[in-house]
């Protein structure tokens, strides 16, 4: 991987912003309503909390071998077969859940947008796009992410000021009502699913990396905004909407945005207002496409060459036409593995570093 230049602190937190956030509209939100129901609240609030304890083993994976990307810390940390291993594990798990991100912001787009066009050839041209930014590198998708931060903030601030009038809280009752078990499970999957397209960004070595103390506190403070921005968005959908008609519904917030009017005679502007919850998908397969490239680099051991990108990107979109996944439920033990693959990856270093400082 090219990455000669040191990279904002502050491009990466707008980038992880939009990783976080890669599988809200297109799963992460039904998933939670349909397990804890009026009690989603206090799921996500549980999930915030285990995303907490794998942001800290990322900043840990992080501080270690700091000039080493993620797969040259498992090949340094692990015998070969069993870096191996998990490296093909991870390229798996990702080009799964990529072709599950993909199918279904194609999806999202065939529904709100192009209703008229088969999701085929949406797929093919948006996978164009993010093959393009792919293959302009590491460093274009944080720069693009910069420009769409922007973008999203503005729309985010026009969604939410035409939205707040109409919510109504006693929507959000009753609280405690549902199994105890069902809200920390749905806690477990927003912790698991918002928290692993982050450690793709342990794919940049910490030396390239500016200043990697105010890094880690602007991570934190990253975390937090948008752990409190999906609080605040699902108290004002349920508000709005009460979690009964929310659960039947596939996109609950281009449902409010359909109220949302400019100046109070512009009608019509969800189109616009939806394009910010496209950002997240599109920024999440351009990085996944670099991330299994590089770590197909790394297993078969063969010189980086942009065409491999090609190779993955047609993988992708005939995996993803394929299988049509729509339930994000099948994407959950992938991710799991790669969360699980990242632990053992600090289990490990702490074991070695144990027994350095014995010797």
């Amino acid at each position: 991987m090219n990455t000669n230049s040191k990279t904002s602190p502050l491009g990466l937190c707008f980038l992880s912003t939009f990783l976080y956030r890669s599988f809200y509209v297109i799963g992460l939100f039904n998933i939670i309503i349909s397990i804890s129901k009026s009690d989603s609240l206090f799921s996500v609030i549980i999930g915030s909390i285990i995303g907490f304890v794998f942001l800290f083993i990322y900043f840990y994976l992080n501080n270690h071998l700091e000039e080493n990307n993620i797969f040259e810390k498992i090949n340094k940390t692990f015998p070969k077969v069993i870096s191996d291993l998990f490296i093909v594990i991870l390229i798996i798990s990702f080009m799964i859940i990529s072709s599950y991100n993909l199918y279904n912001l194609a999806l999202f787009i065939n529904y709100n947008l192009l209703n008229d066009i088969s999701i085929i050839p949406i797929s093919i041209l948006l996978l164009l796009c993010i093959t393009y930014l792919s293959i302009k590198g590491i460093n274009t998708v944080i720069r693009t992410s910069g420009i769409l931060i922007f973008i999203w903030i503005f729309l985010v601030i026009i969604s939410f000021l035409a939205l707040v009038n109409y919510s109504n809280p006693s929507n959000l009752y009753p609280f405690l009502v549902n199994n105890p078990l069902n809200i920390f499970k749905g806690g477990i999957y927003y912790g698991v699913i918002s928290i692993t397209p982050l450690l793709m960004l342990l794919l940049i070595p910490k030396n390239k990396i500016e200043n990697n103390k105010r890094y880690q506190k602007y991570m934190l403070i990253t975390y937090i905004i948008n752990a409190l921005y999906f609080i605040i968005n699902l108290v004002l959908i349920l508000s709005i909407l009460g979690y009964k008609f929310t659960n039947i519904l596939k996109y609950p917030d281009i449902i409010i945005l359909q109220k949302v009017s400019l100046l109070n005679f512009i009608e019509r502007i969800e189109d616009l207002l939806s394009f910010k919850l496209m950002f997240d998908g599109f920024i999440f397969l351009s990085l996944a496409i670099i991330y299994i490239k590089e770590g197909l680099i790394n297993v078969l051991k063969i010189k980086s060459n942009n065409k491999i990108i090609y190779f993955i990107s047609i993988a992708i979109i005939i995996c993803s036409l394929y299988l049509h996944l729509t339930n994000i439920e099948f994407t959950i033990p992938f991710m799991i593995s790669i969360l699980i693959i990242h632990f053992f990856l600090l289990i490990f270093i702490k074991i070695k570093n144990f027994t350095n400082n014995s010797q």
